[in-house]
């Protein structure tokens, strides 16, 4: 035994560095019952000390691992710090690392040298020849159809104002025409051409003038529809619209109405195309307005009619404008002549060579006819 280190029996040393018995050291550097072996301690039994101190180290560790929540960040980072979010990061660091690291190869002289380098740009200039080829070729092609389009497009508008200007020819000869006609009709029936020229008004072949009632109507304001996108018509004036005030005039007493100039007569049509509206064939645009002569009173009827107070709702509920005034003189043009067409046979009938004399045709030779039968004869068994 050395001074200051006195050893017990069993290997055990006193405080300062001493061991007790069993193998456990003191406070200042002893240790727990079961963590230190003693000499020669391979050959013997496990003692209790020992294990109840093994086993409760096992618990310790076992419990501390289940208790802690795992900690991405280490125990030992303290509080938990945040990487920066993206945008900050590409604002601070907008040019990607790779352009830098290329940068940094080519100003210390790592960059493509020798027969490689020669090969890249041998690529990029080829495919730039192609490219430049390409759009010489394109723009070749472009200049030199110009000139057959521009042709083309002139040709076009010549044929379109040669027409105009043959249209216009046969709408002057077609009225020098009707002229003298009118001329030709005049002097040929003399008196009867007023009773023709009555008929004339009152069919729509003929202007008239007087005075009588005027009825306006326009589309109100359309709206669309935040859901569907539909575009709402119900402030859109209609053929419907046009037919029902039509009908009303007619039944009001009125002799001649015409819709936006266009004279209707007996075989007049509204009907709708889409969104426009056609009178006999020829498009009418808002605001429509139907003219009509007849009696001082047609305004007044129409207005308290059936027709007026239907408008009326309209123009309340969805907008339209709707106004009736009286006219005093007013000129309504004729419409135009229908195209009147005449059957006429085109080969005149004529009588069968076969056919005898003094038989009918469709009658076989000595066939009586019932012309010859005498009369108070019984007639014979065919015509029974």
């Amino acid at each position: 035994m050395s001074t200051g280190d006195t050893e017990m029996p069993g290997g055990s040393e006193m405080p300062g560095g001493s061991e007790m018995p069993g193998g456990s050291e003191m406070p200042g550097g002893s240790e727990i019952p079961g963590d230190s072996e003693m000499p020669g301690d391979a050959g013997r039994p496990e003692s209790p000390f020992r294990r109840l101190g093994r086993m409760l180290s096992l618990g310790d560790s076992a419990g501390a691992g289940a208790e802690r929540p795992p900690d991405p960040d280490g125990s030992a980072a303290g509080k938990r710090t945040y990487g920066p979010d993206f945008l900050t990061q590409l604002f601070q660091h907008p040019l990607d690392p790779g352009y830098a690291d290329a940068a940094a190869r080519r100003a210390a002289g790592n960059g493509r040298t020798g027969a490689r380098k020669h090969t890249v740009r041998g690529i990029a200039a080829v495919t730039l020849g192609a490219i430049g080829f390409l759009l010489v070729v394109a723009y070749q092609q472009t200049v030199a159809e110009e000139p057959s389009r521009t042709k083309a497009r002139e040709t076009l508008i010549a044929q379109v104002e040669k027409r105009r200007d043959q249209t216009q020819q046969l709408q002057d000869r077609a009225d020098t025409l009707a002229d003298e006609v009118a001329a030709l009709r005049e002097r040929e029936l003399g008196g009867a051409v007023t009773g023709l020229r009555d008929l004339e008004a009152a069919t729509g072949l003929a202007a008239v003038e007087g005075s009588g009632a005027k009825i306006t109507l326009a589309d109100g304001p359309t709206s669309v529809d935040a859901v569907t996108g539909e575009r709402r018509t119900e402030g859109q004036v209609k053929d419907t619209d046009l037919q029902l005030a039509a009908n009303a005039l007619w039944s009001a007493g009125a002799e001649a109405i015409a819709v936006n100039g266009q004279r209707l007569t007996a075989t007049s049509t509204i009907r709708q195309a889409g969104e426009a509206i056609l009178v006999d064939l020829r498009p009418v645009t808002t605001p429509y307005e139907v003219v009509a002569i007849g009696p001082d009173s047609l305004a007044g009827d129409f207005q308290d009619g059936y027709a007026g107070k239907f408008f009326k709702v309209l123009a309340s509920r969805y907008g339209m404008s709707y106004d009736v005034a009286k006219v005093k003189s007013v000129t309504l043009e004729a419409a135009t002549e229908p195209k009147l067409r005449v059957a006429e046979p085109s080969v005149e009938p004529s009588l069968d060579s076969s056919t005898e004399p003094g038989t009918e045709p469709g009658t076989e030779p000595g066939t009586e006819t019932p012309s010859d039968v005498p009369s108070g004869s019984p007639p014979s068994e065919g015509g029974k």
